[in-house]
């Protein structure tokens, strides 16, 4: 379920005395934003104080009228009820796919909003939160009573955590949501890119049915042939922790890297602590705690309205359910892509077919498969998935040492160099047979598709070399598979 609609409810800007004020609490949101140009949100909060203690005092008798003065001016408030009117009519009748539904809304009030046609669902029945205009409504019930100094605190600690993650993601080549950026430019935040670019998300661009077919086409050729290019003439110096590239010796001697942004040691750590007193705030923890448990809140009253119909919607698409839709297991490691009773069985035949194969090499002392589990008073019969003892539970959770002792079947490092290692006495032989039985099982079902990783620990200068060989002499290739290399912290 989206949320963009909440996010481009109304807000309301005029100006007086000469500055530009802004405020917008969203309607249904526990979160208000206060964008200031020109003035102190110190000062403002003090006013919105001094206003609500105006509000509790009782008011003495008095002759005239007692009319009533209104917070904001009309014009401001007929705005915003416009606005609103223009939301609740878009939300079922904005295209032909919209339920119809009659309305009172005059054509001139549709204009100057722009509203994306994505900030709508179609057929669904949607939730408005609305209520009395009023600083005290909007102070008692949208934030939950907590006091205006964790509000401001809490406002501008999120705000900067968006804006660092904002400026790191377009360092790193990587799209940033369009809705949050909008909000941080509102919010007098600049725009790390620059000239208000956008990098193109993976949808920006829909391909057709002919450039991303149903079923890809096989490759014919072989999946390790490949046309490696010629030297650049690139060199590739180390300044601060941080590899400087340069296009040739002339850039070197000039000291004129590539312009790569990137943030140096010292901005870094100010950063990271940053967003650690972030975490350890204790308003800022009560504020999106309270926030989230509103938006799941939101999304369980969604499942209940909604939920024949998306199960409607989906039975309503031809040739596909969940056993013939492609589906992706990510972030795999290579060692673990097998059940553990298929491991099991991998062992077993291994022991009973191949008990003289010298696996391992202990203490100078080569051993074969039958000498290592005789170590371990250990036989095939004997061998259970219980025993194995390879299956994450509960207690691997915020546990890394537990999590990495699951991948020792048995309880042995012995076994785990001899079956799950690339680089071991058998070149990662029984490796790649499991790895390839794995592909082969994916391959059956059509529609499965895994993304498995591989370490690269950096202890010798030929670890890529003996990955690369590995990889070509087992073929560890499949069309539904992709692999990634990463290179762990510890």
């Amino acid at each position: 379920m989206s949320y963009r609609g909440e996010a481009s409810l109304a807000n309301s800007t005029r100006e007086a005395d000469g500055k530009l004020y802004t405020l917008y609490p969203r309607p249904g949101s526990e979160s208000p934003v206060f964008i200031h140009e020109g003035f102190s949100v110190d000062t403002a909060l003090k006013d919105i104080e001094a206003m609500i203690e105006a509000n509790d005092t009782p008011r003495p008798n008095k002759i005239s009228a007692p009319y009533e003065v209104p917070q904001f001016p009309i014009e401001q408030i007929e705005d915003k009820l416009t606005f609103h009117r223009h939301l609740s009519v878009l939300a079922v009748e904005r295209t032909s796919r919209f339920e119809p539904s009659e309305t009172c809304l005059d054509d001139e009030d549709t204009k100057g909003f722009e509203v994306d046609e994505t900030d709508s669902v179609p057929h669904y029945q949607r939730v408005f939160i609305s209520g009395e205009e009023s600083t005290r409504y909007l102070l008692d019930n949208l934030i939950t009573n907590m006091p205006v100094e964790d509000i401001s605190k809490s406002s501008k600690l999120l705000i900067e955590a968006l804006r660092l993650r904002e400026k790191y993601m377009a360092w790193a080549v990587q799209s940033f949501p369009s809705v949050t950026a909008r909000f941080l430019r509102e919010a007098g935040m600049e725009d790390p890119m620059g000239q208000g670019l956008r990098y193109a998300g993976a949808c920006s661009d829909p391909k057709s049915l002919e450039d991303h077919p149903i079923d890809p086409p096989r490759k014919e050729v072989s999946p390790w042939k490949t046309d490696v290019p010629e030297n650049c003439g690139y060199q590739f110096h180390m300044l601060d922790g941080v590899f400087q590239i340069y296009p040739n010796d002339e850039a070197v001697q000039r000291n004129e890297p590539l312009p790569y942004n990137y943030p140096d040691l010292s901005r870094y750590i100010q950063d990271m602590n940053l967003l650690c007193a972030l975490i350890a705030n204790g308003p800022v923890k009560s504020f999106c705690y309270r926030r989230l448990q509103y938006l799941s809140s939101k999304f369980q009253l969604h499942v209940l309205l909604n939920e024949m119909r998306e199960l409607a919607a989906q039975k309503a698409v031809p040739h596909r359910d969940f056993y013939n839709i492609r589906k992706v297991d990510t972030h795999i490691h290579a060692a673990s892509c097998m059940n553990q009773k298929h491991l099991l069985r991998f062992i077993k035949k291994a022991v009973k077919t191949q008990p003289d194969e010298i696996v391992c090499c202990n203490k100078g002392e080569k051993m074969s498969l039958a000498q290592v589990f005789a170590s371990m008073n250990l036989t095939a019969y004997d061998l259970s998935v219980d025993m194995l003892d390879v299956h994450a539970d509960r207690n691997t959770f915020h546990r890394f040492d537990k999590f990495n002792a699951k991948y020792n079947p048995v309880g042995e490092s012995r076994l785990r160099e001899a079956f799950l290692k690339t680089d071991n006495y058998l070149n990662g032989r029984y490796f790649g047979h499991i790895i390839k039985e794995v592909m082969f099982d994916l391959e059956e079902g059509k529609y499965q598709n895994a993304e498995l990783r591989l370490s690269v620990y950096g202890k010798s200068a030929d670890e890529w070399d003996k990955l690369a060989r590995w990889a070509v002499k087992h073929n560890v290739h499949s069309e539904n598979v992709r692999w990634l290399i990463q290179v762990p912290r510890l």
